[in-house]
Parts: structure tokens; sequence; C-alpha cells
């Protein structure tokens, strides 16, 4: 029923919520974070959809993991939450490193997939990106996890969301200190080097996508939504004005105004 969300932990140890009725969609939050960065989208799309977030493994309530994780244990882990709720096939949302298990998701079970979002994703990195993202890793290892949460704070919000909203920022902050640094690394290490795996992945992909990232988002830029768009056979991109990297909580109405006649045109004819 609309407004109600019903929470619960599966047998293989994936914290899942569940709210709204009608088509599914399935919303796949980013490393280091938590299915309750969705709020507000899962508030929006509650009215038409049955949308289901959980927290990814080695995050939030999920189970833990170590650095023998592969990013196929990340699409297994999809496949058993559709199949706990007998769900054939859904449209799937991914942010950040959502996404690159969204590509990864349909790039090996497109049979399952209605529709795919890639919000704030990555693709096909280029040498410098790839060195970028790999020292922030290098950092981690060497002088804690902790350290680089600062550098990623400044780099997911603009400013002026900064200072008009320590309570958010600071919830962020608390997550980020509180994961379990074996299951972070571990993650982060696979959307790290995702490139080796995912190079090419959407091409000739034929179900319809959008993708879509913050016009100031140094880390998944628009000539990266570009990249997708190019190789894709149905899709489609956004670039929302202004928007950095935390687009869902910076720019959720935005946000909301693109995802939601995208995910509903499924329902026509």
């Amino acid at each position: 029923m609309l407004g109600q969300q019903r929470d619960g932990m599966l047998a293989d140890g994936t914290a899942v919520s569940i709210k709204g009725a009608g088509p599914p969609v399935v919303l796949l939050h980013g490393v280091g974070l938590k299915r309750s960065m969705w709020e507000p989208l899962v508030n929006v799309l509650a009215g038409q959809f049955m949308v289901v977030t959980y927290d990814l493994l080695g995050h939030g309530r999920s189970r833990r993991i170590d650095d023998s994780a592969v990013l196929g244990d990340f699409t297994a882990q999809l496949i058993r939450v559709l199949d706990a709720f007998e769900l054939k096939t859904a449209s799937v949302v991914g942010f950040s490193f959502g996404g690159v298990i969204a590509q990864r998701f349909a790039r090996d079970h497109t049979d399952r997939l209605d529709r795919l979002v890639l919000m704030n994703s990555v693709y096909n990195r280029s040498d410098d990106e790839a060195a970028a993202v790999r020292g922030r890793l290098a950092q981690a290892r060497r002088e804690g996890s902790h350290t680089i949460i600062p550098s990623a704070v400044a780099r997911w919000f603009s400013p002026a969301f900064i200072a008009g909203q320590p309570e958010v920022i600071g919830e962020i902050e608390r997550g980020l200190r509180a994961n379990d640094t074996e299951s972070f690394l571990a993650a982060y290490n696979l959307f790290c080097n995702s490139n080796d795996d995912l190079r090419g992945c959407l091409r000739g992909l034929e179900v319809p996508a959008l993708a879509m990232t913050g016009e100031l988002d140094t880390g998944s830029t628009p000539v990266m939504v570009e990249r997708m768009v190019a190789d894709l056979n149905n899709g489609e991109g956004s670039i929302i004005a202004g928007g950095r990297h935390m687009m869902p909580l910076e720019n959720a109405d935005d946000v909301a105004a693109v995802v939601l006649p995208f995910l509903s045109k499924q329902r026509e004819g």
C-alpha cells in the first residue's frame, strides 16, 4: 500500500525495503552508502511503482564481504532479490557503483530487465579518469578509508548544499565512517577497476536506457553519458544543470522529473 514501507532481511543476508505498488523498479545505491539514500526518489516513484531498495553486499545491514568479492557477486545478489519477490523482470536504476552493477546485469541478464537508468555512473574511463579513482583507493588503503571522506563530500555536493544542509551532510559522513573497512575497500576496488570487466558492455543493448549525470560531476562526467548513449541502441541522455555527484539528494526534484516519465513509458502500449 502506498505510504507503507516493508523492511526485511532475505535468507542470503540482504537487507531490503519495498514501498508502493505497480511495475517493479529496483534502486541500487553507490559504494559506501546504503539504501536510505534513495528516500526522496522512492517517495515519488512509489505513487506508480513497487519500489525495491536494498543494501548492497558489504553495506548497511547486509552481510559483510572481503577482497575475494567479484562484481558478479553483486549481480547475483540482484537476481536473488528479484527471485525472492517472484519478479520475472524489473526496471533497474543504478547510482554510481550501483550503475556499474546495473551495467553488468544488463549485459548478463538482459532477459530480466525492463528499463535501465544509469545515474552518475561511469563508463569506459580514460587512463586519467581511472588513475584518479585508483589514487583515492590507494589513499584509503594506506591512510584509512576515513581520510577520503572530506574530499568525497566536497566532490559529491555543492558548497551551498554543504552549508545549507548540515544534517544531511552529517548523516552521510556518519554513514561513511560506520562502514566496515574491509567491505568498503573490497567494494571500492571493484568500482575502481570495473573498466577491466565492462568496457564496451553497453554496445548494442536493446533495452530502453537512460544515462544521466550532473553538469558538474567530476567523476561521472557528461562525456561519460555521451559514451553510454553512443553505444546504446535505445538510449537517451540527460544532464542536470548545476548538478554534482549526489543528485538523488541535492537535486531530487530534477532527478524525479527525468526518471519518472522515462520509467512510466513502460506502461504505454
